[in-house]
């Protein structure tokens, strides 16, 4: 029996060799394409992680757009720690929550069956511990996280304990807008509340299409920025 996500990579694989799909022309978005087959936007995903394999399509984060921190351009792909630290930028993070919630409407943003997810929340401070991001992260919850309650995080790495549990995120989206903070998180981050933050929402996939995890990142403004470019010049 084929699965679904082989037959909707088929399908895709022979339209882009009959040409309907011009060289360097985007795919329909995977919500188009999730109703047009009536599946998950997990099944659609993992069809195009088919197709990048077999070399029929490419995929790229960010074409045109870009976050600096004090004007130094930075790509958070892979974190932020990791992003500010290629700049030589060093920071420290404040664990401020660790465990297990029930989240219907971040399940229903994912498209996911099961609403339980380990919650990671972290206050990112810089070397004058002054705090410039609040992160949340939110990982589909599995048996084997009860040990990371327990003994935490590896090395105090999210990147770390995933792998540790078999969770390798190997591709993502992104999507950046502004919040206003509400009272909670503005005292997290020292700030008054109904200041304008920056806000990403950034959720990572496995190889098969499945959410390794979803956050939400809030970005002090007076050092992140969004910069967008268009045409030929930047």
């Amino acid at each position: 029996m084929v699965v679904k996500h082989r037959l909707i990579a088929n399908e895709l694989a022979g339209r882009i060799r009959r040409g309907e799909f011009g060289n360097r022309e985007r795919l329909p978005g995977e919500m188009v394409l999730a109703d047009e087959f009536a599946v998950s936007r997990g099944t659609v995903r993992q069809a195009l992680t088919t197709l990048q394999r077999e070399g029929l399509i490419e995929t790229w984060t960010g074409a045109g757009s870009f976050v600096t921190y004090d004007g130094e351009e930075i790509d958070d792909g892979f974190g932020w720690t990791k992003a500010l630290r290629r700049k030589g930028i060093y920071t420290s993070l404040d664990l401020m929550a660790l465990g297990r919630v029930e989240l219907p409407v971040v399940a229903r943003r994912l498209s996911l069956t099961k609403d339980h997810f380990l919650l990671v929340e972290r206050v990112r401070k810089t070397s004058d511990d002054q705090p410039i991001t609040l992160e949340r992260s939110y990982i589909p919850w599995r048996s084997s996280l009860e040990t990371v309650i327990a003994t935490g995080l590896v090395d105090g790495s999210i990147k770390e304990t995933l792998a540790q549990h078999g969770m390798l995120a190997t591709a993502g989206e992104e999507s950046i807008g502004v919040a206003i903070l509400g009272s909670h998180d503005a005292e997290m981050l020292g700030r008054p509340a109904g200041d304008a933050f920056l806000e990403t929402e950034q959720t990572n996939y496995d190889m098969h299409g499945q959410v390794v995890e979803f956050v939400r990142s809030l970005l002090h403004p007076q050092h992140f920025r969004l910069h967008h470019s268009f045409g030929g010049h930047r």
